[in-house]
């Protein structure tokens, strides 16, 4: 046999063991319940904790999972960790092809780790993830890590039905979460059986309810499972919404956020930006509300670009959503505000990759089908809103920018978006949304007045924002941003808070911007780090064949280069 044959038959085999081989994807270890990027500071794996791999071949074509005890192999699968000079086999809860999940043994050293994925004979190559001793993440009704957390309103021993915006939460009560990351079980208790209800780390937990320290009467295992973490709060006064935030702080480790709801009286809640208690009231009775939303934007940027210096940049944009929502889409869905805003008074963070910085909830309505365009007519003439092709009821346009080298309507300094009256209409309509005529007039702009002062925030402080201008119905929006880096895997997340324009001020906490990656040194062809200030409109109704329930709001922000640190 020729030494070219041998070296084509050699390849040929290699080729199908490496196809054989399990295959762990890089980035793909992770918090099974806050899916953080390990590249961002609650991405880390926790000792005790539930973690999920993400690949390929890792396991059999359909779902295996494991009852107690939890055994070290399932279904041909097993997962190795080495750290600190150690080799550990972890619990398997699950496994699939793609996906595998696995509790951390508590025992494993602190610090750089490796993990292999075994199956059908083959072993994955290694790869690197960084155990910690807690990183909490708490999990979502969505299974995203995002949106209405597993959280249960405690009302008896008998009765603890979830969160809802339709079973709100009382100040006063206590409410359950659950999660994983708190930490390793006392040493001598088995990670892979039904834990007993043990304290962990509590001492260092802070638990945060619309940015109000929350009092936490337990954090540790969930009894009677392997993994599971719960921590016991009762919910602060002085706070109600439909999407409240929830964060958990440990240390300076931020979890994901996750929201509840909760009103006076509990029940169904209420906001001023959300769904009126009428419509939430039908959708609690087994009924859905066909929903549509027009929203006009601007952004004003200040930005330091290297070589150029400070510069203006203006975009305004405009956006229409219409769609049917149910008691499936409220309960787990995202959010319930028109202004994608979090309650009044409080902050929202999301947290991703490079490529996923924008939170895409994965529970939305039936889209309704509202006509082929959505055409804005305001001073400055007139504008379509085009149909997304693979989006059914959105629309959206950019209505000017300027500053943009290359942009639209950069020849008006002024933009599209002035003062003045702005009318909308459908034509004739679609399928679902048959033709209507709307208007709106923009608001007085809220103007941030100590916006030269800041230029550095340090996250472990917080900072404090201050404007004037809005009018006494409209509200004020403080947004954040901050990425890793420039390069294609960076890391990075923002955060919106809202409050009623007449309050002139708010602060920032510390709970919110230790979620973010601190700005990178060095120069950047782009801004990497950003604060703004800016106003939302009072919602203005309007009426349209097909619709239970229609919004026009309007929302500008100004924006400036800062650094985190």
């Amino acid at each position: 046999m020729s030494k070219f044959l041998s070296c084509l038959i050699l390849a040929a085999a290699l080729s199908m063991v490496l196809e054989a081989q399990p295959l762990v994807s890089e980035g793909g270890i992770l918090n099974a319940a806050s899916y953080l990027s390990p590249r961002l500071p609650g991405g880390a794996i926790a000792q005790g904790s539930i973690f999920v791999i993400f690949g390929d071949r890792m396991g059999p074509a359909t779902l295996a999972s494991a009852g107690f005890p939890l055994p070290n192999t399932l279904a041909g699968t097993s997962v190795r960790v080495t750290s600190g000079g150690q080799s550990l086999d972890c619990p398997l809860v699950y496994t699939v092809a793609r996906q595998v999940a696995a509790i951390l043994p508590s025992n494993t050293p602190v610090g750089s780790a490796t993990l292999t994925v075994s199956f059908g004979g083959q072993t994955s190559a290694a790869r690197s993830f960084r155990v910690v001793a807690s990183a909490f993440g708490t999990f979502s009704l969505n299974q995203g890590g995002t949106g209405p957390g597993v959280i249960t309103n405690f009302d008896s021993a008998a009765s603890q039905p979830v969160n809802t915006a339709v079973r709100s939460a009382r100040p006063g009560q206590t409410l359950i979460l659950y999660g994983t990351g708190l930490g390793a079980l006392p040493a001598g208790t088995p990670d892979n059986g039904a834990a007993p209800a043990v304290q962990i780390n509590a001492s260092s937990v802070e638990l945060f309810v619309g940015g109000r320290r929350a009092s936490v009467a337990y954090a540790g295992r969930a009894p009677g499972f392997a993994g599971l973490d719960q921590i016991n709060f009762v919910v602060p006064g002085g706070i109600e919404g439909c999407s409240v935030p929830v964060a958990i702080k440990i240390g300076n480790i931020i979890s994901n956020y996750s929201t509840i709801a909760i009103a006076a009286n509990g029940g169904l809640c209420s906001e001023p930006l959300g769904l009126s208690s009428t419509l939430l009231d039908n959708i609690n009775r087994g009924g859905s509300v066909r929903y549509g939303s027009i929203g006009l934007s601007r952004v004003d940027a200040e930005i330091t670009l290297p070589f150029l210096g400070t510069q203006s940049l203006k975009t305004d944009t405009g956006s229409a959503d219409f769609e049917e929502i149910n008691l499936t889409t409220i309960n787990r869905g995202a959010q319930l505000n028109v202004a994608g805003t979090s309650a009044i008074g409080t902050c929202f963070v999301f947290v991703g990759s490079e490529n996923n910085l924008i939170p895409i909830d994965p529970i939305r309505g039936r889209g309704l089908d509202a006509g082929t365009a959505i055409n804005v007519n305001g001073p400055k003439g007139a504008k379509t809103l085009r149909r997304e092709e693979d989006l059914i009821g959105s629309y959206g346009e950019t209505l000017a920018s300027t500053g943009i080298p290359g942009a639209s309507g950069g020849g008006d300094p002024d933009g599209y978006l002035v003062a003045g009256n702005y009318t909308f209409n459908n034509g004739s309509g679609g399928a679902d949304v048959r033709g209507f005529n709307a208007s709106f007039t923009l608001p007085p702009n809220v103007n941030w007045t100590n916006r030269a002062a800041i230029t550095n925030v340090n996250r472990a402080n917080g900072v404090t924002v201050n404007w004037t201008g809005g009018d006494a119905s409209s509200f004020a929006q403080i947004y954040g941003f901050s990425l890793s880096g420039s390069e294609d895997d960076a890391v990075g997340g923002f955060f919106s808070c809202l409050e009623r324009a007449s309050a002139g001020t708010f602060t920032v906490p510390p709970a919110v911007l230790l979620a973010l990656p601190p700005s990178p040194s060095g120069a950047a062809l782009f801004p990497l780090s950003t604060l703004g200030v800016g106003g939302v409109s009072a919602p203005r109704e309007f009426t349209a064949p097909g619709l239970d329930y229609g919004v026009i709001v309007s929302t500008s922000i100004a924006v400036k280069s800062v650094t985190y640190q």
